[in-house]
């Protein structure tokens, strides 16, 4: 997932559940957590790296048809609503595309820098095309019981 603007990028990748199958409590959500990377270009130049298990399966699931629905052109606002604050996605119609404000907590980072923010324009080619890509992330990251 890349949202970038003319100062700045924020690009968020699912690189895995945080657990194994067969790890964290069976009676919970702890096999469904996924572990995002995150590369944050800043205003100033910097490039801060940094990871968090921050969302769950059912979550990227949610989050995609709430883009869907945003694009398709039924509701002209989303706003996520994740279990842990760490990640954040707001998005509302505009006349020629999209305003996509995220958030993404960076919990290892030294320099005082904690939390990578990004307003973002996108057009519908681009939103069609993240959402081609949660759809895939989606296949990629079933629920596990």
């Amino acid at each position: 997932m890349l949202f970038q603007n003319e100062e700045a990028s924020l690009k968020l990748d699912i690189v895995n559940y945080e657990f194994p199958a067969d790890g964290g409590d069976p009676t919970s959500d702890d096999r469904n957590w996924l572990v995002l990377r995150c590369t944050w270009n800043d205003e100033d130049g910097n490039v801060v790296k940094d990871s968090n298990s921050c969302l769950l399966t059912y979550e990227l699931r949610e989050m995609t048809a709430g883009l869907k629905v945003l694009n398709a052109g039924i509701k002209d606002f989303y706003a996520s609503s994740f279990v842990e604050p760490y990640f954040e996605v707001t998005a509302q119609a505009e006349e020629d595309g999209f305003l996509v404000d995220v958030s993404f907590y960076l919990p290892n980072t030294m320099d005082g820098s904690d939390t990578a923010e990004l307003e973002a324009r996108m057009t519908k080619a681009e939103m069609t095309a993240l959402i081609d890509e949660l759809d895939q992330l989606c296949a990629k990251y079933p629920d596990r019981m």
